[in-house]
Order: C-alpha cells, then structure tokens, then sequence
C-alpha cells in the first residue's frame, strides 16, 4: 500500500526541528536522524522515559509498512521523526492509537477505541482540517509544540474544545481533522 505524505507527517503523525518546535517555519532546514541508534533516542523523545525505556521502536517506511528498530518490553511504540516532514516529529503510541494510526495509513476505518499519543518534541502537518492535504492550507502549515494526542470515538463526544480548524490556536487544547473519522484531540503539554 502506499502512504500518503500527510499520513507520514501525522505519525512520522502532526508531527513532530530539536527541542524547540514551535520555532519551525515552512521550508526550514530539519535533519532527521540518519542511524538506527539516533532514530531509536529520536523515537524515545516523544514520550517520558517511564513510557520510552520499555517501548518496542518501529521505523515506518515509505510503503506503509513498519520496520523493527529495537523491540521493546512494554506495550507501548515509538517511531522516529518522519524524514519527509519540516519539522522533529517522534511519537510514542499505545496500542488503541497504533490500531488508529494504521487505519489512518491504510484509509480505512479507525478502530472504536480510545488511544493515547505522546509527541513531546512538537507536530507539522500540512492541515488542520483534511487528514491527506498535500500542501498547507492558505500557505501556512499547522506546527504544535509539545503535545498529547487522544484519539478514537471519544473525542466527538467531548464538548468544550476548539474546533474552529483552519487557524486555530496550538497553545490550547483543540481538535484536528475535525469531522473526519480520524478526529483527535490535540492537548499542548507545555
């Protein structure tokens, strides 16, 4: 299957150039790491380290498909920044989002579960409102700081939150991609 380049900046998500995201611009010069031993501390950035330490890290390839970078214990994935995007966007999963994030890959339905992200070094995506935008909407992408993610069925019950899409305000807690089936509620962490 292929990927489409804004799944990839979503997971590889919004997402996530070094420990200062919000300082990205469009078109800025970002250098994702290049080994397996920097891709794994690049994924294990996404999350603190009592949920990285355990994690299995996996490296999605251009084809959808994941690779193992380094097998975990626990429950949790990780996944290094995403080469094609702007901006650092590790993330670490749970099991419900990984299920979620699939699906978003794939197109398919999401699962009917809640999941949890991590994306403690920040977020690019080329739209707040369409999940496969190929380009920023107006000109200008969508970049979080550090941020949790949750995901799945529970977000369109949840009253109160932004939802206002295209220039939204990152600093507060709001939801992406709303009205699609891969709504989520983007929460800052700083």
């Amino acid at each position: 299957m292929s990927i489409p380049t804004a799944a990839v900046r979503l997971v590889l998500v919004a997402i996530l150039a070094g420990s200062t995201p919000t300082g990205i611009v469009w078109g800025a010069v970002h250098q994702p790491p290049k080994s397996d031993a920097a891709k794994i501390v690049n994924a294990m950035s996404a999350a603190p380290s009592a949920v990285s330490r355990n994690a299995s890290v996996m490296e999605m390839a251009a084809d959808g498909n994941m690779k193992m970078l380094r097998k975990g214990t626990g429950e949790w994935t990780c996944v290094p920044d995403d080469p094609s995007t702007a901006g650092n966007d590790p993330m670490c999963l749970d099991p419900n989002a990984m299920e979620w994030l699939h699906a978003y890959i794939g197109k398919s339905p999401p699962p009917a579960k809640v999941g949890f992200i991590y994306m403690l070094q920040g977020g690019w995506d080329f739209s707040n409102l369409d999940p496969y935008a190929n380009k920023p909407d107006g000109g200008k992408a969508t970049i979080t700081g550090p941020h949790v993610m949750v995901v799945g069925p529970a977000v369109k019950a949840a009253p109160g939150y932004d939802r206002t899409g295209a220039g939204v305000n990152t600093a507060a807690p709001y939801v992406m991609w709303k009205d699609t089936p891969y709504e989520h509620l983007m929460i800052p962490a700083r």
